[in-house]
């Protein structure tokens, strides 16, 4: 395994996974290695090498299966794309459709969490929630988006679930990446959520499962709320455009 071209950042990190599956280093089911481990054999930081599996897992060239880690799904054609996906954000109905699956998810493991969080468990979700807020008062978009993340993993978790774990990992990847490019483009949201997710985990802190169901509802229609907001302003600025653009 050879250190990436650190110029090339992330890109250069799915280069090199490229090359190693196709010199038959990485097959279909092998594991990766954790990302500390991963990050340093590459020579590239922690962000860039989880930009890189953000990417290949949207790609279906990996999955993330609890309690095993990173795995090699299969040796797709898409893998060997030149490019990669365009934003996220410019894909409307997705991003409409994924905030629809979150809500159907995330509601009933809020629910479950607050019924069946261990006490270690709520101890981590302490600590998330105040990195979290570490991360917003620095104005750190990109440790918040991986914080809100790993909040909303461990309360799937914590639904002692599997098959709403299962579903959670399923869209993980890809919501990961529409959560960052949502706080780039609207960077305000960030202390709101945050309030938002302080209200979830007290309320299965306090394990008020009803209230648990409230606050998660209520967040992710904010979220559904926001989005909806910003594409009608875009639709709004574009259409005198192009009005414009048929005049002249």
């Amino acid at each position: 395994m050879a250190p990436v071209n650190k110029k090339k950042l992330a890109d250069s990190v799915i280069e090199e996974i490229k090359r190693m599956i196709q010199s038959g280093e990485l097959k279909e089911g092998d594991k990766l290695p954790n990302q500390n481990e991963f990050a340093t054999q590459l020579g590239v930081s922690r962000t860039s090498l989880r930009e890189a599996l953000s990417a290949l897992t949207r790609l279906g060239a990996i999955e993330q299966r609890p309690g095993l880690g990173t795995v090699i799904r299969s040796r797709v054609s898409t893998l060997f794309a030149d490019h990669l996906t365009p934003s996220l954000m410019s894909d409307q109905k997705a991003y409409i459709e994924l905030i629809e699956a979150r809500r159907f998810v995330e509601v009933g493991a809020a629910e479950l969490a607050a019924k069946n969080a261990t006490p270690g468990q709520m101890t981590e979700l302490a600590g998330i929630f105040r990195e979290m807020a570490k991360a917003v008062q620095a104005g750190r978009i990109e440790d918040y988006t991986e914080k809100d993340v790993a909040f909303h993993f461990l309360v799937a978790k914590a639904s002692q679930n599997r098959f709403i774990l299962n579903l959670f990992v399923t869209i993980r990847g890809i919501m990961e990446q529409y959560m960052r490019e949502s706080f780039q483009v609207l960077p305000w949201m960030l202390k709101r959520s945050l309030k938002f997710h302080q209200d979830i985990f007290e309320a299965i802190k306090d394990r008020d499962p009803s209230r648990a169901v409230s606050q998660m509802e209520k967040h992710i229609l904010n979220v559904q709320e926001v989005v909806e907001q910003y594409y009608r302003n875009a639709e709004d600025t574009r259409q005198p455009a192009e009005k414009n653009e048929k005049k002249s």
